[in-house]
Parts: C-alpha cells; structure tokens; sequence
C-alpha cells in the first residue's frame, strides 16, 4: 500500500517558507509523516509541485521517493500523482504538515477502511479539539457547520480517482491529529504539544 504525501502547496499563510520542510522540535514536518507511514509498513512517496523545488531537492538528498506535480490544486495534484504512478489500488493522502501523525493513528486508519463497504475513508477531529488547543482552524468549504474538521488523513482507491468516492468518515478525538500547521502560531503550539508525546 502506498502514501502520497502531498508537499506542493504554497504555504502563503505560515510566511516560512516551504512548508513540508520547515522545521519543528530540529526536524523537517515531512519526516515526522515519513516517520509514521513507513513505521505502519507503508510505502511513502512524496507528491512536490513546481512551488517547491527545495522539497524536491530535499527528498532527493534524503533518498525519498518524490513526483513533482505541476501545482495547480491540492485535488489536481492529487489526481495526475495517481494517474502518472498508475496506482490502481486503494492508498493513503496525507498532508505534509500534519507533525502529530503517528504510525498508531495510520494503522486504526487503514484497519476502519477495511472493515468499511466504502470507497474511500477521511479522518475528522471535533472542532473542541482545535479550540482546546487554541490554534487556528483550516479553511475548508467541506465543513458545512459540522463539528468536526477534516485532518487530511485520507484513504482513496486510485481506480476511482477521476470519479466521486462513496466516504465514510471517521471521527478520532486526538489533540495530536489536530496540529496542523497554518501559521506561526501553529507552530508554537505543536512544539509545545510534540514534547509532551516525545
């Protein structure tokens, strides 16, 4: 099973930089997922666009596996990843700033989708979780007032990339899923989180 770890945004909001390579508690936000996908036996590959070259370059210097995509979406991204690497089966898309993931949270992912008659599986946090931690809440046009946040944590078959997916969602109330970094103070924030889990 594999992991497209998306890494080519813009990261207009957090001002640091490329995102996927910015640094928390002396290490890259990419290697805390690496670190969770490959410790479920998970094969990563990390999905970097034209906006961010230096992801590139890092993922070479590191011996990952990198596509550069051409940088037109999040979701455009995604689907000419999956088209170009021919993945037919399901797999997994995560964010790359997502510094709380861990190899635990993969695996109750991957077991739910299986148990699941679904086509696809995303992961939600309840929106007390992101108040609770006092950080800034992503913008989203999915909420439709829920009350919950969705992490991007995702299961997708890549057979179906180009169509809509049946989804389930799957509710986990885990402080750590909710560190998203957005900005400065998402960062401060998780710095103070990831030491209490170290």
């Amino acid at each position: 099973m594999y992991a497209l770890i998306m890494a080519g945004g813009r990261a207009t909001r957090l001002g640091n930089g490329e995102k996927a390579i910015t640094r928390i508690r002396d290490r890259a936000l990419l290697d805390y997922i690496l670190d969770a996908v490959q410790g479920a036996d998970i094969n990563p590959i990390v999905i970097t666009s034209l906006y961010t070259p230096y992801t590139s370059n890092y993922c070479r210097g590191q011996a990952i596996e990198w596509l550069c995509t051409s940088g037109k979406g999040y979701i455009e991204d995604l689907c000419e990843a999956v088209i170009l690497l021919d993945l037919k089966e399901p797999l997994f898309t995560i964010c790359a700033d997502l510094p709380g993931i861990t190899s635990e949270h993969i695996l109750q992912v991957k077991n739910r989708y299986y148990e699941s008659s679904c086509d696809a599986l995303s992961v939600w946090v309840p929106i007390s979780v992101f108040n609770l931690n006092g950080q800034s809440i992503p913008d989203n046009e999915w909420r439709n007032n829920s009350d919950e946040i969705p992490v991007g944590l995702n299961i997708i078959r890549g057979d179906l990339i180009e169509k809509e997916q049946i989804e389930e969602r799957l509710i986990i109330n885990d402080s750590r899923l909710a560190l998203n970094i957005n900005t400065r103070h998402d960062l401060d924030i998780a710095e103070k989180i990831l030491e209490n889990f170290k």
